[in-house]
């Protein structure tokens, strides 16, 4: 990041050998300069205002160069070194980076073989100045942070804008690349070419061009700023073409400030100058015919660029995320970016919802599938997020738990009777613990026994209960004791997974069971490992007769009265208060003094007086026919 600093503008700058005084043009002979602020009354006040918090130093403005050195024998030219470029004392940054310092050397290099001042009078020198100023102030107020001005270097002002191209939508941006010797780079001579590759990506921000400006002391009233152009993604043929319309658009205006119509026709206008209208075309960083001086780029690879490019869009859309407001898809409560969890899906959640959301999986023991919130999205929650939203104590339980069950879902890890340590199972059954050398068959957890059959656990709880009616049970054997009676009466309505034996109740639903722990399929009916439904065309069947009854009384409320009825028919029957149907001979209750009975079997309605099917009850009940409600004898 750039350093500030508590120099003075104007000040001497630090040479290799010392503190130098800073060159200025010549100009005419005249008094010394007084501040700006204190000789323009005709300024405006905001204007001197800014000019004394600069507090330019009137001495070092006016001095007159120093004489030249010597001539000296010629001796061995040293490594060229960029000049160091410092903040100056108004709390603006200096420029940072390689590309930053690489344009301010050349741009001063520029102004050094750009010839000699014009002769200026006292009175231009402080018009410039006040103007020069002014600009300066004004790009700061529309153009923010984006502006960087530098320390003045023989009193000319210096300073950087990173200009941030304007796009209305969505721009793509393609390059064809060659690596046909393992290296990517710019190339497709032919289309033919099996070697060359053309790749496109979409941005909606491109990184920005910077414009690096010196002012001498003769504009704007006779020449035109210094400048030079830096960006990485455009080839030294493109940036030469943006300098030349820099100095049309000079020649138009000569005499007036130019600064901000350049960034502005920068932000605006260049992608269309360059012929960019749908599609920016990367091209070759070696152009050399017509290359304009202040054309400075970076000769960077395309495995270089492209990543950069992308990494400063994705870093574009994060700002704005931040700092735009958005509706938790969990508490419907709007908040900031600041206070959202983006997860690597792109769906984001409010830090409270997230931060509950994942302590309470935890606790529950659900770690290994913690995936995002949102129903329709299967993308896991990472780890560096669940750190800080667990916390150091959490986060630990988290990854023992995670620990446990992936070895759980090993086929060939099974863990030490003794010790309880993770060990790997070896062809015969066999395994070795690591940590206490214990050696014990893995399917009765007893020691290894060679040539012995090994006992199944109801012969081990057999003989176990024995040793405990005797009292001969002690110590581990009775912690084996309790976990093999509360196996047994697990496995009495449960089956073991065929890959991590874990034990599954199936409480209603198909056959086809899914292990949470492992994510193995696998059928109930035979307890063997399946992937489709085509397992269920053979003996075993998808749904168990009594599973497909209670779905049809669920569904069918015909047959759940009729279950009903014939429950409360048969409960009835124990007493004698029944009568049979004449057309199905299924007994039906009668309910107080009503002869009108309803069969629950076959829906008819018959008279329990006359044994008849009752068709009509308002001719078969009256004074001619049976009596509706009696007593039963």
């Amino acid at each position: 990041m750039p350093r500030k600093s508590s120099r003075a503008r104007g000040a001497a700058t630090q040479g290799p050998d010392g503190p130098t005084a800073a060159p200025r043009p010549p100009v005419k002979a005249g008094p010394p300069n007084p501040s700006p602020a204190a000789e323009l009354p005709q300024a405006a006040p905001a204007a001197a205002q800014a000019l004394e918090r600069l507090h330019l130093d009137p001495a070092s403005d006016g001095d007159p160069p120093p004489p030249p050195p010597p001539v000296t024998e010629p001796e061995a030219p040293a490594p060229s070194q960029p000049p160091p470029v410092e903040a100056s004392s108004s709390g603006r940054s200096e420029a940072g980076g390689s590309l930053e310092e690489e344009a301010v050397r050349k741009l001063h290099e520029l102004a050094e073989a750009g010839g000699e001042e014009v002769a200026l009078t006292e009175e231009e020198v402080r018009a410039n100045d006040q103007r020069q100023e002014d600009e300066l102030c004004a790009l700061e107020a529309i153009f923010g942070d984006a502006v960087v001005i530098l320390d003045r270097k023989g009193g000319q002002r210096c300073f950087q804008v990173h200009v941030h191209i304007e796009i209305p939508d969505a721009i793509d941006v393609s390059t064809r690349l060659n690596y046909g010797d393992g290296k990517l780079k710019y190339g497709a001579t032919s289309d033919a070419d099996a070697d060359d590759l053309d790749y496109k990506f979409r941005v909606e921000h491109l990184p920005p061009i910077l414009l690096t400006v010196l002012l001498p002391a003769s504009y704007p009233s006779h020449h035109a700023p210094f400048f030079t152009i830096s960006t990485y993604w455009l080839d030294k043929g493109m940036i030469s073409s943006l300098c030349r319309m820099l100095d049309m658009l000079w020649e138009e205006q000569q005499g007036m400030e130019i600064t901000y119509q350049w960034v502005q026709w920068l932000q605006s206008s260049s992608l269309s100058h360059l012929g960019f209208g749908n599609e920016i075309i990367l091209g070759k960083n070696d152009v050399t015919c017509d290359a304009d001086k202040r054309a400075c780029l970076d000769n960077a690879s395309p495995d270089f660029i492209i990543p950069r490019m992308m990494r400063y869009n994705d870093n574009k859309h994060h700002e704005a995320f931040l700092h735009a407001i958005h509706d938790c898809m969990i508490c419907f409560s709007e908040c900031p970016g600041f206070d959202f969890i983006k997860l690597p899906c792109h769906h984001f959640f409010c830090w409270k919802c997230m931060q509950t959301y994942c302590k309470m999986n935890v606790k529950e023991g659900n770690v290994v599938k913690l995936l995002c919130p949102d129903t329709k999205c299967e993308g896991a929650v990472p780890p560096n997020i669940l750190k800080r939203l667990l916390g150091e104590d959490e986060f630990e339980r988290w990854e023992g738990l995670l620990l446990q069950r992936t070895l759980d879902a090993m086929s060939d890890v099974v863990y030490c009777p003794r010790c309880q340590t993770a060990c790997l199972e070896d062809v015969g059954n066999e395994a070795v613990c690591s940590s206490c050398l214990f050696s014990f068959c893995t399917l009765c957890r007893n020691r290894r026994h060679i040539g012995e059959q090994c006992m199944s656990p109801e012969e081990r709880l057999l003989i176990l209960e024995k040793r405990q009616q005797s009292g001969q049970v002690q110590g581990d054997q009775q912690r084996i004791l309790e976990e093999l009676r509360s196996l047994k009466e697990i496995m009495k309505d449960a089956k073991q997974c065929p890959r991590c034996k874990m034990a599954i109740s199936k409480t209603e639903g198909c056959n086809k069971m899914h292990c949470e722990n492992c994510g193995e399929y696998f059928c109930y009916q035979c307890n063997r490992a399946i992937t489709g439904y085509e397992h269920f065309k053979g003996s075993c069947v998808l749904f168990p007769q009594e599973e497909l009854d209670r779905w049809e009384m669920q569904m069918n409320q015909r047959v759940r009265r009729q279950v009903v009825a014939q429950a409360h028919a048969e409960m009835h029957a124990l007493h004698g208060q029944v009568h049979p149907c004449p057309t199905c001979r299924q007994p039906s209750p009668k309910v107080g003094n009503n002869n009108h009975l309803f069969c629950w079997a076959c829906q008819k309605h018959f008279c329990a007086l006359c044994h008849k099917p009752v068709p009509k009850p308002a001719q078969h009940y009256g004074p001619k026919g049976c009596k509706q409600h009696t007593a039963d004898p």
